[in-house]
């Protein structure tokens, strides 16, 4: 650059630019630099005239002065496509000096219709009489801006309610030059808050008729509840009486089943061993087995509500307690859900469990042998299985339980089918009964 303004200097005779110059201390200045070339007589060339002078305030002013038209003219563009709002200036005794497109589109007015023209042209006349434009401009003139929510009139007479804010503008001596009212047509919402206002008194008025109405039926229903409670008590009080009944029944059955019991000892001890006396200590075992049936039921707080764990092991310690069999010669392990029996289920339940372990310590331990006998009970999808296994001497070769002519086998298969199952036997390690119960 130096070069070239030197051979345009040369070429010229003088040359003139403005560009950015640095000082000695490395800050910059925007100048304006005239070069002239000095040459003798014979119009040799000598050397060059320099003059310079900074114009940078003068540059930072017009620099100022451009950005300020660039937002002047960003604004303008602005305005001028804002279609929803009202935009209008006032000078400041309240003329109207300037009118948007938008002000058009909302108002109806032409901006040479409006121009020069007071801002009260465009209140009702219940305002203007209230003197509520001057209220408007001294309010904004004392906070800056005043915000308003009214009706304003049209150029066809309508009215819309509008929602805007009119803001004051001063100098740089701090003197009022005027005002902008900004404002957005908000009829729709306001005969929207309107129609909901109306439909809130409405349904409030709905509300307490139905109110009313309510009270009077929940008056029937605590007369109506008084009297359901009385019978309840009377109910359950009847019930209560049933439900003791039901215990001393269970309790008296279960102590004539004892007195059975004990008729049929006294009997089987004046009885030499013989299939008798077997058949006769077998049935002490099935009454001795129903009876704690009922002593169970007439201890729990439900008659629908027999553990099957607590009644199999006093089951099994009856049975041991009736064959005199010796502590600890036969264990016992049980293996059962929480599994609850009715009486009607119970019964034949017990009797079968009565059997199957009657068989294993008559049959599966001669001679004083020690084992043990598992059972497990368990739910198979909608069923209960039963198992019963001792680890004994096992059932006699070619044993067939359904051509048996044992009457604790065809009674064990009876209680089974009773129950919606059938027993099966197999002899491995021991003797096996097992029954899947669809009724239990």
């Amino acid at each position: 650059m130096p070069a070239r303004d030197l051979a345009e200097a040369v070429r010229e005779g003088r040359y003139e630019t403005e560009a950015w110059r640095l000082r000695k201390d490395g800050t910059k200045f925007w100048a304006l630099m005239t070069l002239t070339a000095v040459r003798d007589k014979k119009g040799e060339l000598r050397g060059f005239a320099i003059v310079t002078l900074d114009l940078t305030e003068r540059k930072a002013a017009e620099e100022e002065l451009r950005s300020h038209n660039a937002q002047l003219e960003h604004f303008r563009i602005i305005v001028e496509n804002v279609t929803e709002y009202e935009i209008f200036t006032l000078d400041a005794e309240g003329r109207i000096n300037s009118w948007s497109p938008g002000a058009q589109n909302v108002l109806g007015y032409k901006a040479h219709e409006v121009i020069g023209r007071e801002y009260s042209m465009v209140f009702t006349p219940e305002e203007i009489v209230a003197g509520m434009p001057r209220q408007e401009m001294e309010e904004a003139k004392r906070n800056g801006s005043c915000a308003t929510e009214n009706w304003r009139v049209c150029r066809d007479g309508s009215q819309i309610w509008a929602s805007g804010v009119l803001s004051e503008f001063r100098d740089e001596m701090g003197e009022l030059t005027g005002y902008i009212r900004v404002a957005h047509d908000m009829t729709q919402h306001k005969q929207l808050q309107d129609a909901q206002a109306r439909l809130a008194a409405e349904l409030e008025d709905r509300v307490q008729e139905r109110t009313v109405q309510l009270e009077a039926n929940m008056e029937e229903l605590r007369r109506k509840n008084a009297e359901v409670e009385a019978s309840a008590q009377v109910l359950n009080r009847e019930l209560q009486e049933k439900v003791v009944l039901f215990h001393e029944i269970h309790h008296r059955v279960k102590n004539n089943l004892q007195v059975v019991q004990s008729l049929l000892k006294m009997q089987v001890r004046a009885l030499p061993a013989s299939d008798a006396r077997a058949a006769i200590e077998a049935t002490i075992l099935r009454v001795r087995s129903m009876a704690t049936v009922h002593e169970r039921l007439y201890e729990m707080p439900s008659l629908a509500d027999l553990p099957v764990a607590e009644f199999l092991r006093d089951i099994f310690n009856g049975v041991i307690a009736s064959y005199s069999v010796r502590s600890g010669r036969i264990k016992f392990h049980l293996d059962a859900e929480e599994i609850r029996l009715d009486l009607e289920k119970a019964v034949p339940f017990g009797l079968l469990a009565n059997e199957l372990l009657s068989n294993s310590l008559k049959h599966a331990f001669p001679a004083g042998k020690k084992g043990t006998i598992s059972v497990s009970v368990h739910r198979a999808g909608d069923a209960v299985r039963m198992i019963i296994q001792d680890n004994g001497i096992g059932l006699p070769v070619n044993f067939d339980a359904g051509s048996s002519n044992s009457m604790g086998l065809k009674l064990a298969q009876s209680l089974a089918h009773q129950l919606g199952g059938t027993l099966q036997f197999t002899s491995r390690r021991g003797c096996r009964a097992d029954a899947v119960f669809t009724r239990l």
